[in-house]
C-alpha cells in the first residue's frame, strides 16, 4: 500500500512539474509571438523606406541622365513657350 502511495505521489509531482513547464512554455510562446509581430512590422517599415529611397534615387538618376542634345531641345522648347506667352 505504501508503495502505491509513493508511486501516486511521484506521479502527482511529475504531473505538477509538467503543468508548470507547459505554463512557462505557453508564456514564453506568447512573448515570442509579440516579438515576432514587432519584428515583422519593423521589417515591413524598413522595406517601405528602402523602396521609397530606391524610387527617389531612380528618379534623380534619370534626371541626371539628360544629354546635351536633350538639354538643348528643352531650352528651345521653353524659349518657344515663353515667346508664345509674350505675344
Amino acid at each position: 500500500m505504501s508503495n502505491s502511495r509513493e508511486q501516486l505521489s511521484s506521479l502527482t509531482e511529475a504531473v505538477s512539474r509538467l503543468i508548470d513547464a507547459y505554463t512557462a512554455l505557453k508564456e514564453s510562446n506568447s512573448e515570442l509571438l509579440l516579438k515576432l509581430d514587432a519584428a515583422e512590422k519593423a521589417l515591413t517599415e524598413d522595406r517601405h523606406k528602402s523602396s521609397t529611397i530606391n524610387n527617389q534615387s531612380t528618379h534623380s538618376s534619370r534626371s541626371q541622365g539628360l544629354t546635351a542634345a536633350d538639354m538643348d531641345a528643352l531650352v528651345e522648347e521653353i524659349d518657344s513657350c515663353i515667346a508664345l506667352l509674350k505675344k
